[in-house]
């Protein structure tokens, strides 16, 4: 093979590099028995911002420099910016499931499953003391909501890659209905919303997770109509979160919440004819970071739908119809992610995860190990940095803990 014209003088004057130093091409002669140069730091860091957040976990434990590095809140923001843009897939994204009879959940790699799905993927079990329900994911933290016979209920912010958990909790003492989380990017804060039960009267609360976390009412909110299981989708970059709510004449709408200035709009869904009684079981989701929608039409077929500019209801463009087949044709599908060729799918009941190529329209049924059991609520969250605000130290007895089947 030819070589490039340059290939034997860059053979014969190597380029080097010296740490806090620009670059400069150095004559060889004397200089073979010398050690090879330091990277400079900012090139260290650029190295580093493309690696998985699990890989980073350990190489915090190379040297002090890159422990300050790895652990800077800004680095962690710069990571989880960098991946989700360049690469969905290097940013770690796990299956994740509620499971009904433990307290606690089970975890497994998203590319494990997909790539190996003719075998058995191994399930991690995050285990607790205490009963406790993922209200969702956002930028690799978990939002727990923890009951304690009724009588204790709060929230706190969890990030299973680091291991951190936040403190002090967020106290929510009533039921909680419809509720999303997510991130308001303006002012750098994470808020849950929900529906609460008071003295038998509905209220609308949005709390903020911070040093001293504060919980504050909103009038107006028109929740009683929203559709389906009530959680809150958060589309990333948007600082909105969005559920699907009936309307008297205009049929079905998305309502979508303003994290930033605590204020809601509506618009309006591809395929909505409120005198169509053949769509069933409308539901959101996300999908290449993108807000998408699903419906099932005449029990037949799957329709998912993506909204590639955000609140612009022109910009609807359908991305797949999933038929339905005779075993699952009565059963809730939930669009969780599309890797590569595949979209993953969950089914409500009986608790299965499927995967659909949008190619050539073939089924696939992966297996977790050990089976799941009925009555599961699965979602995707990505692996991060990120720690939620004001954590404890992970060697608190309150901890939740890592427990392997």
């Amino acid at each position: 093979m030819e070589q490039p014209h340059d290939y034997y003088e860059m053979k014969r004057k190597p380029l080097t590099v010296t740490i806090n130093a620009s670059k400069r091409l150095l004559s060889s002669t004397g200089m073979q028995s010398q050690p090879l140069p330091y990277l400079p730091d900012e090139l260290i860091r650029e190295i580093l911002l493309r690696l998985p957040a699990r890989s980073l976990v350990r190489l915090r434990k190379v040297c002090t420099s890159w422990k300050t590095l790895i652990s800077s809140s800004q680095f962690a923001k710069d990571h989880l910016q960098h991946l989700t843009a360049a690469d969905p897939s290097l940013s770690g994204p796990r299956v994740a499931y509620c499971h009904s009879g433990r307290y606690g959940f089970g975890d497994c790699s998203l590319r494990s499953l997909i790539e190996n799905s003719s075998k058995p993927t191994e399930v991690v079990f995050f285990e607790e003391r205490r009963h406790q329900i993922v209200i969702g994911p956002c930028n690799g933290l978990l939002c727990v909501l923890f009951d304690v016979g009724g009588i204790n209920t709060y929230f706190r912010l969890w990030n299973p890659c680091i291991g951190l958990l936040t403190t002090p909790s967020v106290e929510c003492g009533d039921f909680l209905s419809d509720r999303g989380f997510g991130y308001d990017h303006v002012n750098d804060k994470y808020k849950l919303v929900g529906i609460v039960i008071h003295m038998g009267e509905y209220t609308t609360r949005i709390y903020t997770f911070c040093s001293n976390p504060s919980k504050r009412t909103i009038q107006g909110i028109p929740f009683s109509s929203i559709k389906g299981d009530g959680k809150g989708v958060f589309v990333p970059g948007t600082a909105t979160l969005n559920w699907i709510r009936s309307h008297a004449i205009l049929g079905c709408l998305v309502f979508s919440l303003d994290l930033v200035k605590e204020t809601f709009n509506e618009f309006s869904l591809p395929l909505n004819d409120p005198d169509d009684k053949t769509f069933f079981s409308p539901q959101l989701c996300v999908l290449r970071n993108c807000l998408a929608y699903c419906f099932h039409h005449e029990k037949t077929r799957w329709f998912v739908w993506v909204m590639k500019e955000y609140g612009v209801p022109k910009s609807w463009t359908k991305l797949a119809i999933i038929p339905s087949l005779p075993c699952l044709s009565n059963y809730h599908f939930h669009p969780l992610y599309i890797w590569g060729n595949n979209i993953l799918v969950a089914v409500a009941t009986p608790s299965r995860i499927v995967l659909f190529n949008l190619d050539n329209g073939s089924f696939e049924f992966p297996l977790l190990k050990p089976t799941p059991s009925i009555g599961l609520d699965v979602f995707i969250y990505h692996e991060s940095l990120v720690s939620p605000p004001y954590p404890e130290l992970p060697s608190s007895s309150s901890q939740i803990q890592l427990i392997k089947p």
